[in-house]
């Protein structure tokens, strides 16, 4: 399922107007203005004003006016909001860089989810990214391949890590931690629902 939603949003987005809506509607509580959206998104000015002209036409950003400037922020109003931000979320955004992130340690790690705020998509500006990471790896080693990702996500991650046998003992002896966890929504990175259960067992 994970693949066929990258592909889709492949299909769906071109490059450029898929950096910029991934930066939009991940950070939907903040607003850009046209030259900070294309350095962060790595994009041109030309390609990034002619993508943010057709996107608040289509309704999907809101463009505001403040003195000589002009900002642009994701448009919550719009029908489709939380959809278009999920499918993001999961290929372009949060999910996709963390997959990256997460790339030379992924012989070791099992399973890799956000949680909280973010998972929930109730974040804010100031939100961090709660990152539980399980398998064969530090805490140290997941600190050290998300420096970048941090960079590019504009966000602090906050990892937390546990080794197989360790998260399956604290689940069985209802860590209240982990319990709550196991209850909320779930990006996952790596791996899934299944395979989260599967660990726990």
């Amino acid at each position: 399922m994970g693949t066929q939603v990258l592909s889709l949003s492949k299909v769906l987005f071109g490059q450029s107007r898929r950096s910029i809506l991934a930066l939009l509607y991940g950070h939907a509580d903040e607003q850009f203005y046209l030259r900070e959206i294309a350095r962060r998104a790595g994009t041109g000015i030309g390609a990034t004003q002619r993508e943010l002209g057709q996107l608040t036409d289509a309704g999907l950003l809101h463009r505001l006016r403040r003195g000589n400037q002009v900002y642009y922020r994701a448009n919550r109003e719009n029908p489709i909001f939380e959809e278009l931000k999920s499918i993001l979320a999961k290929t372009s955004g949060i999910r996709d860089t963390l997959q990256e992130g997460l790339g030379r340690l992924a012989d070791r790690v099992k399973l890799a989810f956000v949680y909280g705020s973010i998972a929930r998509g109730e974040e804010k500006a100031s939100s961090d990214v709660d990152l539980m990471v399980v398998g064969n790896v530090s805490f140290q080693d997941v600190v050290a391949a998300l420096s970048e990702t941090e960079r590019k996500l504009g966000r602090e991650v906050n990892p937390t890590v546990f080794g197989p046998r360790e998260f399956r003992e604290k689940l069985a002896a209802k860590n209240h931690f982990l319990s709550s966890v196991a209850k909320e929504k779930k990006l996952f990175v790596i791996g899934d629902e299944s395979e989260f259960r599967r660990l726990g067992q």
